[in-house]
């Protein structure tokens, strides 16, 4: 065993987002709270896609770190 030398996978992700189905899945996901957010009364479209991509990110950063979290989790 060679100490300091990588695994043989470059990105661990690669194994699970290339899973069965896991795209569709993402992609509903991620419709499914954009449509949560346009239900809530009083707030624009703009402020929703804002909403959308800052909890799609903040979701991301904490289940599929491609880095240790920081303070997020």
């Amino acid at each position: 065993m060679n100490v300091g030398t990588a695994h043989s996978e470059v990105n661990p992700n690669t194994r699970v987002m290339n899973s069965r189905g896991i795209w569709l899945s993402y992609v509903l996901a991620i419709g499914l709270l954009h449509v949560v957010l346009l239900s809530i009364p009083f707030v624009s479209v703009p402020v929703v896609w804002t909403l959308t991509n800052l909890i799609h990110n903040m979701v991301r950063t904490c289940l599929l770190p491609t880095q240790p979290c920081g303070l997020l989790c």
